[in-house]
């Protein structure tokens, strides 16, 4: 058990570290939280809820990826190879590709709840 708290702890790390220096980590989290709060000034459905926490985690979860793998390129040194800017450019590609596709589920989930609102 003494090793699975220490791996939870540090886990927790990690989180803590890109939440305190990771721009990018910080403008996706404070866009989780303004569609988690639009989720519950609307009202959305039990799966609706699920699709956008999914996809928040999504999103969070390949940034920290991303962010890994950034860091760990960085050990190589000063001056980079070709390799590593493909490794490095097809991380982020894995966060544009799971932003995108929750950009359009949020649409899916959030316009005809707006569109309905603007109607009334």
């Amino acid at each position: 058990m003494n090793r699975f708290l220490l791996g939870v702890r540090q886990a927790l790390s990690g989180l803590v570290h890109a939440a305190r220096r990771e721009r990018n980590f910080q403008i996706e989290m404070a866009l989780g939280l303004v569609a988690l709060a639009m989720a519950w000034w609307l009202r959305i459905s039990f799966v609706e809820w699920l699709a956008v926490v999914i996809c928040c985690g999504l999103v969070l979860s390949a940034e920290l990826l991303n962010t890994a793998i950034e860091h760990l390129a960085d050990t190589t040194g000063p001056g980079r190879s070709e390799q590593i800017r493909v490794v490095k450019d097809v991380a982020a590609g894995a966060v544009l590709v799971a932003a995108v596709v929750s950009l359009a589920v949020g649409a899916a989930v959030f316009l005809p709840y707006l569109a309905a609102m603007a109607r009334s």
